[in-house]
């Protein structure tokens, strides 16, 4: 199985102790770039038009997923950010200590490792959530919705797979 490069955007918003990407970058598993190399990547995003579907598995395999690190108290400050591929992922509920049980409300690695789940990279996903002590409780919580998003190849279906959960 193919593993994905998988970027992140820091944007130092918050402490560096508790970014979940600072973490798994000390592992090897993600690299930080700049938001002008992440916008040639599908870069996920809640500004975004369209939903995060299978049908973009072929650019996560040419050209990686990025998620931009920063703060939920400051999340307006990557609106306006131009991307070529931007998306949003449906709703799931976290289980990081600081938001969790908040829907939409993920940390960075529990937004990428929820792409990669529905784009079916699921071993990535294990891996990037195996590095923190709730991390595979994520799964365990949203593997329902996860696997309905799944089967979405529309924004639409997204919409209608998610009002079956949320």
């Amino acid at each position: 199985m193919s593993f994905p490069s998988l970027f992140y955007v820091y944007l130092n918003q918050d402490d560096p102790k508790k970014s979940t990407m600072k973490k798994l970058d000390r592992f090897g598993l993600v690299t930080q770039i700049s938001v002008g190399k992440a916008a040639n990547s599908i870069v996920l995003t809640p500004f975004s038009d369209g939903y995060l579907t299978i049908r973009d598995r072929d650019v996560v395999e040419n050209r990686g997923i990025s998620v931009v690190d920063g703060s939920w108290n400051l999340i307006d400050s990557i609106k306006d950010l131009r991307l070529r591929f931007p998306r949003k992922l449906p709703q799931l509920v976290p289980v990081n200590p600081v938001n969790y049980g908040k829907p939409g409300k993920l940390s960075s690695v529990e937004a990428m490792a929820a792409a990669l789940f529905i784009l079916e990279f699921n071993e990535p996903a294990q891996q990037l959530l195996s590095k923190f002590n709730w991390g595979l409780n994520f799964y365990t919580m949203n593997s329902e919705p996860i696997m309905e998003y799944r089967k979405c190849r529309t924004s639409e279906e997204v919409e209608i797979a998610q009002s079956l959960f949320f």
